[in-house]
């Protein structure tokens, strides 16, 4: 394979698929820096591949808005830049989000509810699974 210089695009086409990442986030806000080291995985991801995100367990509970913009304006900036990064594929668990009674009016960004059969095809279909 010949080697990139700087302008060159990355190959593409039925060749060279475009990788998958699947991202799974299981931590609850404020429990530790997992959180925001997530997000940041995310973002550097989307640079070389096709991104998803799937909100898990307490992890559902990042979507949730918040009254204290102190706690939740960084990561309200960091949500909004998935789509800036054309990371579309967001996902939560509707157990979960049952479970810990997050509505879809309250979260921070449009993401989409998923059985939990759905979410273990996401993962059997990615090429490598992260897990926060």
């Amino acid at each position: 394979m010949p080697r990139l210089r700087a302008n060159d695009s990355l190959p593409s086409g039925p060749d060279h698929p475009m990788k998958r990442l699947v991202f799974l986030i299981q931590t609850p806000m404020g429990a530790s820096v997992e959180p925001q080291e997530s997000l940041d995985a995310v973002l550097a991801g989307s640079a070389f591949a096709n991104c998803a995100v799937i909100f898990l367990g307490l992890g559902v509970t990042q979507l949730r808005r918040s009254e204290r913009s102190d706690f939740r304006k960084d990561f309200n900036r960091g949500f909004r830049a998935l789509s800036d990064f054309e990371i579309d594929d967001i996902f939560y668990c509707e157990a979960a989000a049952r479970d810990h009674g997050l509505l879809d009016h309250e979260l921070i960004v449009e993401a989409r509810s998923l059985s939990p059969n759905a979410i273990r095809q996401q993962i059997i279909d990615a090429h490598a699974v992260m897990s926060f």
